[in-house]
């Protein structure tokens, strides 16, 4: 018997030796050429998909029984027949340089803490004064993480690390539980409590119905005065208005964000949070500077593959009801 695996994720390279050495009864069909990928998609039995993800893709692949996603995120996936389908889906939740994006959320922590902000602003103003700067020490601060996930505990690591009391949200706990990674762990419903602790927020949770939009203006004016905001999960989590307002209005000190409203589906940052002075917005590039960016993602497929194989239960399933 031979299963066909059609490989549509460029981003991996050329070589899909690794593929077919997982076991003999392997066929790797290359799909990285658009046209190549709809030609064979009637042949595929599993496909290892990047992005973008194409919207159809299960009604022309009649032997489909297993999708794996490279991203973290699903949340691409939704205008996809692949999310409506029964087909199961399988992601890279928590394996995407959860490390090296961790890494950039505290880069942002330690820019608003030690004022090159403030730098940046009076480069900008043609002033160069020791007046204006706020310096914030960090041993001792309170770093807020809303989702604590795989990149979620990352950051919490690293907080913790240098001196932070961490706290976290998390949808899956209840009031009163503990958790080692961090100093106090809440349910997603008490956010509001961790924001009115925490002198830097970094937002980390997947994007779902439940926190599409979640920041809004009542969020934002719910954090300490002088916080900074930093997010590294989805721009659509934020309602980007109401952070330029809280921006401008001096309430937050400023904000770092790796996402955006509309990038999936090819747009530009809004205007408004590039003009805005305290805003910084990157290209969805914090998973960069790894010396191995895909083993992980690899070494999960591989291992999957043979849980295929032998009929076993796959890693990382998507529960679609719950959005990731």
């Amino acid at each position: 018997m031979t299963v066909n695996v059609l490989v549509a994720a460029p981003h991996l390279g050329a070589d899909l030796q690794w593929i077919e050495a997982v076991d003999a009864r392997v066929s790797v069909l290359d799909g990285n050429d658009p046209v190549a990928r709809d030609e064979r998609l009637p042949e595929a039995e599993v496909v290892l998909l990047g992005f973008p993800v194409p919207a159809v893709i299960a009604a022309n692949a009649p032997r489909l029984r297993w999708v794996h996603h490279t991203q973290a995120g699903v949340s691409n996936m939704l205008g996809s027949d692949l999310w409506t389908s029964d087909v199961p889906l399988t992601s890279s939740r928590g394996l995407v340089g959860p490390t090296a994006i961790a890494e950039y959320a505290m880069a942002g922590v330690f820019h608003f803490a030690r004022g090159l902000d403030t730098a940046l602003a009076q480069r900008d103003e043609g002033v160069f004064t020791r007046r204006g700067y706020a310096m914030v020490g960090l041993s001792g601060a309170t770093l807020g993480i809303v989702g604590l996930g795989g990149i979620g505990r990352e950051v919490a690591r690293i907080g913790r690390g240098i001196g932070m009391r961490v706290i976290a949200t998390r949808r899956s706990v209840r009031p009163g539980t503990s958790d080692p990674d961090v100093d106090e762990i809440l349910p997603a419903s008490e956010v509001k409590a961790l924001l009115e602790q925490s002198d830097f927020v970094v937002l980390c949770a997947q994007l779902t119905d439940e926190t599409r939009g979640m920041f809004d203006a009542e969020l934002f004016a719910a954090m300490r005065p002088g916080s900074a905001f930093v997010n590294i999960a989805r721009g659509e989590e934020v309602q980007e208005a109401a952070l330029v307002d809280a921006v401008r209005s001096g309430h937050l000190r400023g904000a770092l964000l790796d996402v955006h409203a509309g990038e999936s589906e090819g747009r530009g940052p809004d205007p408004s949070l590039m003009e805005t002075a305290g805003i910084i917005v990157t290209p969805h590039l914090s998973a960069g500077g790894q010396r191995d960016p895909h083993d992980a993602m690899k070494a999960l497929f591989v291992e999957n593959l043979r849980r295929y194989l032998a009929g076993e239960p796959l890693e990382n399933l998507v529960d679609r009801s719950r959005g990731y």
